[in-house]
């Protein structure tokens, strides 16, 4: 018996990290135990290939774009081009990812469901991230280069490119769809260029706004919280040290080796769970490689630090908290100046989901009060059974949530 077993459990354990050269996707999670033979596997050029290169397959044409912000960020913007467009539409990513998120589920990606819906699309990136590591005078190794949180995305990078989209598409309104850190820097954006963004926003989506949520939400992300709010005064959290998810990193390397080739794929799911809430509509097999592939874009631990200052402290929405003597210079008061989310003028449409466990209900609950009626016109949406990534790469996603966005377009288009 152990001789047999000596045998057997080197095999089971090598099996978990088959090398998937040839099929690199499956129909079903149990395909992934033996990608070579099992009729479930085949291969799927997108996830080798570039962000263009998928969108070329798919749609057929695209754009690169170059936005410069004020304090000297240079941005690239993916375009996929309409001719007499329904309208405009501007797509801003989450946290750790990038542009690649719109075009990550094959021919049924939400950037392309929007183009053959008569779209022009755009997709944003942030700074740092993979396609946003220039400056006109800073270098991505220096400090300085990552010494900003949300609050500079939205009041600098989404002004610039929704300034730039705008002027490059005839001058009319454009709509505006924030997943995750794009509707928190969405939210930024709108609450202090108010101005700019009533005159350039049409329609600004919010999906997971994580603005106010706290420690109430069941999220195992509650312990590194607590550990890296204590860590105040003793990190210095703009270091480039702390950059997380360098694509050139060696842990970063290994965790995508190990995720993409670990042929337990359900497991990667529940360790999901852990973070982002359960699900009822979890990721498809077919899709979990390239969710993999994508999510890893660098960002500086100083935005999650922001984070962890609304979740640990009251649930508010504020900017950054420097200290009292700095905040005093920042902002004239020894608290941070809370975002004038009563400043808002664009109509805002929050969609969250009723497992999400980094914008828990009740902290987009919260939000949606906040905003002023005027501006709460069109409702708000919690889609049952979804957690936080749902809405990226959940089952039913183009129907429970993209469909829903397409329909008040159609409405808001016949009622201008």
């Amino acid at each position: 018996m152990k001789s047999v077993l000596l045998l057997v459990v080197p095999f089971m354990v090598a099996l978990l990290f088959v090398p998937q050269k040839e099929h690199n996707t499956c129909r079903s999670y149990f395909g992934y135990f033996n990608t070579f033979f099992s009729s479930d596997c085949y291969y799927n050029p997108d996830i080798d290939d570039d962000i263009l290169g998928i969108i070329q397959r798919h749609v057929g044409v695209h754009e690169t774009h170059e936005v410069q912000t004020e304090d000297g960020y240079l941005l690239t913007l993916f375009r996929i081009p309409r001719q007499n467009p329904k309208g405009v539409i501007f797509f801003q990513h989450s946290l750790a990812t990038d542009a690649r998120t719109w075009i990550s589920q094959y021919n049924e990606s939400v950037a392309f469901l929007f183009w053959r819906a008569g779209y022009d699309v755009w997709l944003g990136n942030t700074r740092g991230n993979h396609f946003c590591k220039k400056h006109v005078s800073l270098d991505p190794t220096e400090a300085t280069f990552w010494n900003f949180t949300f609050h500079e995305i939205g009041y600098y990078d989404n002004h610039a490119s929704i300034k730039y989209v705008k002027e490059h598409t005839g001058g009319s309104k454009i709509i505006y769809v924030g997943y995750s850190l794009g509707a928190t820097s969405g939210t930024v954006y709108a609450s202090i260029r108010d101005k700019d963004a009533a005159d350039s926003v049409k329609l600004m989506v919010l999906m997971t706004p994580t603005s106010h949520s706290q420690f109430n939400c069941t999220s195992f992300l509650k312990y590194p919280f607590f550990i890296f709010y204590n860590l105040q005064g003793i990190v210095n959290f703009t270091d480039p040290l702390f950059v997380v998810n360098r694509q050139d990193a060696w842990y970063v390397k290994i965790v995508r080796f190990l995720a993409t080739h670990f042929s337990c794929k359900k497991c990667v799911l529940y360790f999901l769970h852990l973070f982002f809430g359960s699900s009822k509509y979890d990721i498809e097999p077919d899709l979990i490689n390239m969710f993999i592939r994508v999510h890893g874009s660098e960002y500086p631990l100083k935005i999650t630090y922001h984070y962890y200052q609304v979740y640990a402290v009251d649930g508010k929405f504020r900017r950054y908290h420097y200290g009292e003597e700095r905040n005093l210079l920042l902002y004239g008061d020894k608290e941070p100046t809370p975002y004038p989310l009563e400043n808002i003028k664009v109509p805002v449409y929050i969609m969250h989901g009723e497992n999400d466990n980094l914008d828990c209900p009740d902290a987009a609950e919260k939000l949606y009060n906040m905003l002023p009626k005027n501006t709460t016109i069109y409702g708000k949406l919690m889609v049952e059974g979804y957690n936080h990534l749902d809405f990226s790469h959940g089952r039913h996603r183009n129907e429970k949530v993209y469909s829903k966005i397409l329909q008040l377009l159609d409405k808001i288009n016949l009622n201008d």
